[in-house]
């Protein structure tokens, strides 16, 4: 096949790059070009300054056909700014009392046509400088033609171009059947077809003020359909390009070796999504970006978000963005950065003994305190930074701080003068408790696809942490490993919130999807203690309805079980053998908050309602307090409505202590009522920690505040 490539004023247009997605080749000083007849697509590079309408055609069935692009002028200014929005899973309205009828019983719906268009159409008062809009995938949320017909139609909304490349769920076509990929990963099957015909190839590139971008597919290069032809792809487009010159991929998922170990140079930087997580950092001198959703919060429980990314010419930095959608409180000051910068603002409550702030803004990790320290993690979402802080818990007073290569989204933990956090890259640091000084740090087992949530869990000198396809015990003198389990299950994207729990020499721990059930070790050697019936690799689709495991358990020693927080339910288990007892469904999906034992029963919070008191012996509810207040943004995944209620309360003196996201701290007797509440400046989503006579609060502002233990009384 040939073609010709020409400017708006006829000129041709010589150095060009064209490509059927296998082969690249450059026009000549008369704008011409020949390619093989092989591919779906013919597709030009379009350089720095100029678009082309359309810079893609299919293939044509008369190869003698000529093909013509037109290159038309497009001002690229320096510094030049894009937003990267990603996962924005469109699907068509519904009627809200209809069921759940798409066979994945986790949410309802992605983003609504209206969402998008809205966000769209008020782009020059989100991002007054963008001169472009990238979205990395999972467009739409079934693979439907009616999601993509909707899709087209939105983006002509756009006051800018956007450029799109495609996701697992683009290429669903209404299936929600799961498999295992070549590299042992649990995702969707599906075909390429209906994103090809609405919206066409699926790698490309093209430059944007001197910056070199280049898009794949990573759903069908994970499954192995055509990785083979991408790499050699990719390789062929960059040799075109000078060795060493700056670019960015684009890629769904977060990039691991098996595109990364194919590139003759590497990237400045990466974007992708797929996990629904904010998580940021750097490996080998490329920055990863794993954006949040923008249109509900994320797995994570970052609040909906977009990103500015600006390229200087020879640096990409960022700004997240907190989407508002609904009015602030004035007393919450500026959430627009909320979870992703420290914006603290100063409270006058004279229930707050002290206040201090953290490097990073805070998240769903607490605090935790040892002796007379306060130990906290902050996050520092622009860059690949973190920070591991430790203040006076008398005053308040900053002790010590240390800087990571990464966010810390998780509570430290300390024992035998060590203090130990995890990094959302999965390095795991040993800090010298008096002074902040690194002892020993374990680097992470795959930096670029490890997504750290969990807390680290000690007991007698052993650190336990980790995930399904990663659980590590380590020694928190030396930082070595002692054991270690990769065999629980297959590598996913669902980012896992529980921390072990620890009763003797059992260990305990539930995760999401899989394996399907918890799971009970043998602490000291990682050895499975209990014997339920496991995932065997022939119906992953199965197993990623079962149990679902959402956060961390807790034990009630007075009936030797175990109290799960599992996906829309709560779950007691059999200490000794691991079987279920009991389960109750409750209406808040994705509740990760850890049950509160009590003498009349288990507290369990649910998620975007309240709170609700179970039996012990049957998981009967005895009582059930719905809490509202006006919550600046939403956090629980996959919800779009604001609440206040994230977090677990805590018992204090036979009362329930409750923090809201809308800066409310509630006190609740345990026969479910309200006695009294506090108004805070900090949005809180984490649950508090008693301190002896006070207890310690963490904002995802970046508030760490004292509280007076008789608060809202």
């Amino acid at each position: 096949m040939h073609g010709i490539v020409v400017y708006s004023s006829g000129q041709p247009a010589e150095g060009i790059a064209v490509t059927n997605g296998h082969h690249v080749t450059q026009t000549d000083a008369s704008g011409l070009f020949a390619l093989p007849d092989e591919g779906s697509f013919v597709v030009i590079t379009r350089p720095t300054g100029h678009t082309a309408t359309p810079w893609w055609y299919p293939v044509p069935a008369n190869h003698e056909t000529q093909i013509r692009f037109e290159l038309l002028s497009m001002p690229q200014s320096l510094p030049y700014e894009f937003v990267h929005l990603t996962d924005t899973h469109m699907t068509v309205p519904q009627d809200a009392t209809e069921a759940d009828d798409t066979g994945s019983g986790l949410y309802r719906e992605g983003s609504l046509p209206g969402q998008v268009r809205d966000f769209l159409t008020r782009l020059p008062e989100y991002a007054p400088n963008a001169q472009s809009i990238f979205v990395t995938g999972d467009l739409v949320d079934h693979g439907v033609t009616e999601e993509y017909e909707a899709y087209v139609d939105v983006l002509t909304s756009s006051p800018v171009p956007v450029h799109l490349i495609p996701g697992n769920h683009d290429h669903m076509n209404g299936r929600h059947g799961a498999i295992i990929s070549r590299n042992n990963y649990l995702t969707n099957d599906g075909t390429p077809e209906l994103y090809e015909r609405y919206f066409g190839p699926r790698w490309y590139s093209f430059d944007v003020a001197g910056l070199h971008v280049v898009t794949l597919d990573w759903h069908t290069h994970e499954l192995g359909i055509d990785h083979e032809a991408q790499n050699a792809w990719v390789r062929a487009d960059l040799q075109l390009r000078p060795e060493g010159s700056p670019w960015i991929l684009l890629f769904h998922d977060q990039p691991n070796f098996s595109i990364i170990e194919q590139l003759p140079w590497l990237p400045k930087a990466t974007f992708s999504g797929h996990w629904h997580t904010s998580r940021v950092v750097e490996v080998d001198g490329t920055l990863h970006v794993n954006s949040p959703t923008t249109f509900f919060a994320s797995l994570d429980y970052s609040p909906p978000a977009y990103r500015l990314v600006t390229w200087d010419g020879e640096n990409i930095t960022l700004k997240t963005q907190t989407l508002l959608t609904v009015p602030v409180p004035d007393v919450l000051g500026d959430v627009a950065t909320s979870t992703f910068a420290a914006k603290s603002t100063p409270s006058d409550n004279s229930a707050v003994l002290w206040r201090a702030e953290l490097g990073g803004a805070g998240h769903r990790q607490r605090a935790s305190v040892d002796g007379d320290l306060v130990l906290a993690g902050g996050q520092i979402e622009d860059r690949a930074a973190g920070t591991v802080e430790a203040f006076d818990l008398a005053t308040g007073a900053l002790v010590w701080q240390a800087h990571t290569a990464s966010a810390v989204k998780t509570t430290p933990a300390a024992t035998l003068n060590v203090v130990v956090a995890a990094e959302v890259s999965g390095d795991l640091t040993g800090f010298d408790r008096t002074t902040g000084e690194v002892i020993w740090t374990l680097k992470s087992s795959d930096p670029l696809r490890r997504f750290a949530w969990g807390s680290p869990t000690v007991a007698n000198g052993v650190v336990y942490l980790g995930d399904q396809s990663d659980l590590r015990a380590v020694d928190i003198r030396t930082g070595e490993v002692i054991w270690r389990r990769t065999d629980l299950s297959p590598h996913h994207n669902l980012v896992n919130h529980s921390a072990p729990l620890l009763i003797d020499d059992l260990l305990v721990m539930g995760f999401w999807p899989t394996p399907e059930h918890p799971i009970g070790l043998n602490a000291q050697t990682g050895e499975s203690v209990w014997n339920r019936a496991g995932w065997d690799g022939t119906d992953p689709f199965l197993a990623l309805k079962r149990m679902l495991i959402m956060g961390t358990a807790s034990y009630d020693p007075q009936t030797d079980t175990v109290i799960m927080p599992a996906f829309g339910s709560t779950a007691r288990v059999n200490r000794a053998t691991g079987a279920t007892m009991w389960t109750q469904p409750h209406q808040g999906g994705f509740s990760p908050a850890t049950p509160v034992i009590t003498d009349a029963g288990y507290i369990i919070t649910v998620t975007g309602h309240g709170l609700r008191l179970l039996q012990r012996e049957t998981g009967d509810t005895l009582w059930d307090l719905p809490i509202a207040g006006s919550a600046p943004f939403p956090m629980a995944s996959y919800t779009k409505i604001p609440h206040p209620v994230i977090a677990a309360p805590i018992l204090v003196e036979q009362h329930l202590v409750l923090p809201g996201l809308d800066g409310i701290v509630r006190r609740i007797d345990l026969e479910g009522k309200l006695i009294g509440q506090t108004q805070l400046a900090s949005p809180i989503a984490a649950g508090l920690v008693d301190a002896g006579d006070r207890l310690i609060a963490v904002g995802v502002d970046g508030n760490v505040l004292a509280l007076s233990k008789d608060i809202a009384l």
